[in-house]
């Protein structure tokens, strides 16, 4: 089957005016998806809760259509609002104490590194960190060295953010869970791409950004907590619908005698108002996806990702920072030029060829997502702005 990437772009109007590689930052929703999303925020805008009645199934459809998406049973979902959320949820209501150990690998995003580092100034967890490497059985070796009896939890990303590096997540998480962990497997660069199995990875918590690879609604994102771990879980946030439908209201004049049951799915993490509309946004993102054929978007996303590496490996004084291997690596694709700052290089292919994309630290160069999208084009007009600035490194 052809891959029909003409049409896929003529419904995301901006890809005819910039070259847009940062899907691992933000998504572009499509057309398709955004006019009936925003009639139905418009809407909920414009009447309140006189059509909140009308589209409050939208929050139960959603639930249902991540959890095909991922494989997991329904009242595993939450829908967070991007996925720091969903980490910050699950390391904030774990029950450490002092002295407990936290394993974080050696590419995250802030989004676990800094909840991590909150727990070791304010609860006394010691934080442990363990190497990402090209070689996947290297990146498995390192971590188990890192392990320790005192590891409580590990929380790693499936997929870096910085270089692509793809962790053998399934082999980390059972390694981990022989030991007494539990592991929390950080999706934000896998949901939407590849095919991720909950039950097969085995994790006992999963999180997610849906506004990165699903191009779902901005400010959502996907927790998945396994059915068997919610109860070891405190929410450390708590309000409407964190508790189940028979909280003992008439019983409030004796509050001693109260004894209020959480909600029975990971939906006790939704608490509060929640906007249907966003729920209904996401849903329709991934149905979107979906139509085209998860298959399909892999197989693209791969011979593009693969293509491009090559044509960046060709180019003098150009170094790819992201293993060759597109089963050891994603979509993502880290690359650097001798002479330039990571930044200023970042800089510069934004500002003048308008070409959209991410300045990473370590190692330091630019992040380029192809994304369900890209295409051929969006390469040749990259290539071209890279030897542009390689021509005049310095800008007159």
């Amino acid at each position: 089957m052809t891959y029909a990437i003409d049409a896929i772009r003529r419904d995301i109007p901006a890809l005819a005016d910039v070259v847009y590689m940062n899907y691992g930052t933000e998504g572009v929703m499509a057309e398709s998806v955004l006019a009936p999303y925003i009639e139905m925020l418009s809407r909920f805008e414009r009447y309140g809760h006189f059509e909140r009645m009308k589209i409050a199934d939208e929050m139960t459809r959603c639930h249902e259509t991540v959890a095909l998406l991922v494989k997991c049973r329904v009242e595993e979902v939450a829908i967070t609002r991007n996925g720091t959320d969903g980490v910050s949820m699950v390391l904030g209501s774990f029950p450490f104490r002092e002295g407990d150990e936290l394993l974080i690998g050696g590419e995250e995003h802030p989004a676990i590194v800094y909840p991590a580092f909150a727990l070791q100034r304010h609860r006394g967890v010691r934080v442990r960190r363990f190497a990402f490497h090209d070689d996947p059985a290297q990146t498995l070796a390192a971590f188990a060295s890192a392990l320790t009896p005192r590891t409580r939890v590990v929380a790693f990303s499936h997929v870096s953010c910085e270089t692509g590096k793809r962790t053998p997540a399934r082999a980390i998480v059972a390694a981990a869970q022989a030991r007494g962990a539990r592991v929390l497997v950080d999706g934000a660069q896998t949901i939407g791409w590849m095919d991720v199995d909950f039950p097969a990875l085995g994790a006992d918590y999963l999180t997610g950004s849906a506004h990165k690879w699903l191009c779902g609604p901005k400010g959502s994102g996907i927790l998945i907590v396994h059915r068997d771990r919610l109860d070891e879980l405190v929410p450390a946030y708590v309000g409407g619908g964190s508790f189940g439908v028979d909280f003992p209201w008439t019983r409030l004049d004796r509050p001693e005698e109260i004894h209020a049951e959480w909600a029975a799915g990971a939906t006790r993490f939704e608490y509060g108002m929640r906007n249907p509309a966003l729920y209904a946004g996401l849903r329709l993102a991934i149905d979107h996806m979906s139509g085209i054929g998860w298959d399909e978007i892999r197989r693209h996303q791969r011979r593009i990702t693969d293509a491009l590496k090559a044509r960046l490996a060709a180019i003098p004084g150009v170094r790819v920072q992201t293993p060759a291997d597109f089963d050891a690596s994603s979509p993502i694709l880290n690359f650097a030029v001798d002479g330039i700052s990571g930044r200023d290089l970042s800089q510069r292919l934004w500002n003048e060829h308008r070409v959209v994309q991410r300045a990473v630290r370590e190692p330091m160069g630019v992040r380029l997502s192809n994304g369900y999208c890209t295409s051929t084009d969006d390469h040749d007009r990259l290539v071209a702005a890279i030897e542009a600035i390689r021509r005049v490194p310095v800008p007159a």
